[in-house]
């Protein structure tokens, strides 16, 4: 029920906003989320702090280096990073695979996995750390790293990512492309780590995809 209400709440915001581009509306802070065609809506968390999950973990984008994730920086598939649906670009986690106790540490910058309830979607990197690169999938456990524990180098790389995020937004207003470019996200507004709101889909195709949710409830 709470994510019916979450995709209700989405389409009428989504028509309360079609003529305000990227700009919040007056009198209260925008919902953050976003619609995936076919796949549903989401809601963005506003802080990673103190998130923690369970579920199946697999890895992707063997082939899409280069292509944009879904904060706007280029696929690494050598990189420390994740797709994940619900916390901020930027957010920090360590992922433990139950099943050989092997860990990871590495940061969302992509939206996804969209399918198999799994939890994230993992560079193959990652996957090469948490040893589950050959079978393709692996329970994992899932905490968000506070920010105070992280080191330098990952604070920097949470703030380029903002960055990259803010500016890719900027320059794809209508449509950003999740999971490395395998699906196209609309919606309100999503996130960045320390709170910067980035508009997605506003105007063109967000009614469609407001009313294709609304028939789906």
């Amino acid at each position: 029920m709470s994510n019916k209400r979450f995709c209700l709440g989405l389409v009428c915001v989504a028509l309360g906003l079609t003529a305000c581009a990227s700009t919040p509306p007056k009198g209260g802070a925008p919902l953050h989320g976003y619609c995936v065609r076919g796949h549903g809506c989401y809601r963005v968390l506003a802080l990673g702090n103190g998130y923690r999950a369970r579920g199946i973990a697999s890895w992707y984008g063997l082939h899409a280096a280069g292509r944009p994730t879904a904060s706007g920086a280029p696929f690494d598939p050598y990189a420390m990073r994740i797709a994940q649906k619900t916390l901020p670009f930027g957010t920090w986690v360590r992922i433990r695979n139950t099943r050989n106790g092997r860990e990871a540490v590495a940061m969302v910058d992509d939206r996804g996995p969209f399918y198999g309830g799994r939890v994230l979607d993992a560079t193959p990197a990652v996957a090469h750390v948490l040893g589950f690169y050959r079978s393709g999938t692996a329970p994992v456990e899932v905490t968000a790293v506070p920010v105070a524990d992280l080191s330098r180098a990952q604070r920097q790389a949470a703030r380029a990512d903002e960055r990259s995020a803010v500016m890719y937004a900027r320059r794809h207003p209508h449509e950003i492309l999740a999971e490395a470019g395998r699906f196209a996200i609309r919606g309100v507004f999503d996130i960045t780590a320390t709170g910067v709101r980035i508009g997605v889909g506003l105007l063109k195709g967000v009614l469609e995809m407001g009313f294709d949710v609304l028939k789906s409830l």
